[in-house]
């Protein structure tokens, strides 16, 4: 499902983790960085609830559809979306829905681990 220049509404940042030195020689997980900003479109899918350790918890599903260029090419399901709101989305997977290399859809979810 291509989305037009007009959908494109939403701006997203793409981040992935660092890696920072410890202090000992090895290499470990740090901050996460802002790799490029990119125009996006969400499709919000059906939403649930879980219980986690007692407390409810909601999480919300969306197809994120943005243009593949250089930047988007190297995302992998490790790295994260933030909206300009400050809401973050885990990527669960990647795809390009007609194989013509213009547009990647990305399964994304809110309110979740990371």
């Amino acid at each position: 499902m291509a989305a037009t220049a007009g959908e494109l509404r939403h701006k997203i940042d793409l981040q992935v983790r660092s890696l920072v030195d410890d202090g000992y020689g090895n290499e470990i997980a740090g901050p996460f960085e802002t790799q490029a900003t990119v125009r996006a479109k969400f499709h919000f899918l059906r939403g649930g609830e879980e219980v986690f350790a007692g407390r409810l918890a909601g999480k919300q599903p969306a197809i994120i559809t943005v243009r593949q260029n250089a930047a988007t090419r190297a995302l992998t399901p490790s790295w994260r979306i933030v909206t300009s709101d400050g809401a973050e989305w885990n990527i669960r997977s990647i795809a390009d829905p007609d194989g013509r290399r213009a547009w990647l859809e990305i399964l994304a979810e809110k309110g979740v681990a990371t």
